[in-house]
């Protein structure tokens, strides 16, 4: 994408909008994070950061956490409420080990149990703060489809506001609110499709080695 503001790009997509910088800003940051929070994490994948689990925890505060392991092994979370049955040495049979361990949140930090002095980790992507100004070059590794998923949902969120100023059945709020529900599914649309590229490479491979066991199969029962 070029380097080219948030607010210049929303109003390419709404050429009559008049609209606060401020107001910008918080309606890009708000819909970085729904976009984060609702797409599959296998996408997420290039925007993440790693950040290590010491006994003392790591702190993530603003995120979407996407997987926590413990030397290899993938961590479960659980609620910090149950931790005293998963603590080494609890002696329940829940208790964490060091191929089943498990995590829990507590004032903004990440757990791992059981503790580990190296080797734990947890994957995550932050939620970005927007200004208008802004050119999403912050967005390291972003496809290009989730910069234009959040340019969308923010001129959504835009003329959302907007028709707050106009009273209802109005001509002008009508022509407004038929133009909103035009940018909504082009963002649905737009949404789905991104999903379903993500989505395809994964079936068809899910495809290729249900025929390749189907062929071996076909194969040893001929020779029978």
């Amino acid at each position: 994408m070029g380097a080219t503001s948030v607010k210049s790009r929303i109003l390419d997509l709404l050429s009559d909008i008049v609209i606060d910088n401020i107001a910008v800003g918080q309606f890009a940051t708000d819909a970085a994070k729904e976009i984060i929070n609702i797409l599959p994490s296998e996408m997420l994948w290039s925007m993440s950061t790693t950040t290590d689990v010491t006994g003392s925890g790591a702190a993530i505060t603003s995120a979407r956490i996407l997987s926590v392991s413990r030397n290899g092994y993938m961590s479960r979370e659980i609620p910090f409420s149950d931790i005293a049955r998963y603590e080494t040495n609890s002696g329940s049979i829940y208790e964490a080990t060091a191929k089943s361990p498990v995590y829990y949140k507590k004032a903004g930090k990440v757990f791992v149990l059981p503790t580990a002095s190296s080797g734990a980790t947890v994957e995550h992507v932050n939620y970005p703060t927007i200004t208008f100004a802004n050119d999403l070059s912050d967005f390291v590794g972003a496809p290009d489809e989730i910069e234009h998923l959040i340019i969308m949902k923010t001129a959504i969120k835009a003329r959302l506001s907007e028709l707050n100023d106009f009273q209802d059945d109005t001509e002008e709020h009508n022509l407004k609110m038929a133009d909103l529900q035009l940018l909504q599914r082009e963002y649905e649309g737009a949404l789905a499709t991104f999903i379903a590229s993500y989505s395809r490479p994964s079936q068809q491979r899910e495809e290729q080695w249900n025929n390749k066991k189907w062929l071996k199969l076909y194969n040893k029962t001929s020779q029978i």
